[in-house]
């Protein structure tokens, strides 16, 4: 999943990045997994954001690294996002 949404941060603009997301919320079979779509893709565009006021791009191998790193951490915060920890 990484490795998709490294391609996907690379190779899309910000508006399509939106669209995208947009698409994933819309189409999300239940409310807790829309809302994890809308968590997870709110940080996306965050990073695509500081990504093009960068001065110079990372690899998608770094963005890989990076958005892996996202995950695991989202994972360990649970189904309630870190709620009650």
């Amino acid at each position: 999943m990484a490795r998709q949404m490294a391609k996907l941060l690379a190779s899309s603009d910000l508006a399509e990045l939106r669209e995208v997301v947009a698409r994933w919320i819309a189409e999300a079979p239940t409310e807790r997994v829309r809302q994890q779509y809308e968590r997870f893709g709110a940080k996306l565009l965050e990073l695509k954001h500081a990504l093009a006021a960068a001065p110079e791009q990372p690899s998608e191998e770094e963005l890989e690294l990076a958005l892996t790193m996202m995950l695991k951490l989202a994972a360990q915060a649970g189904p309630e996002g870190g709620a009650g920890r």
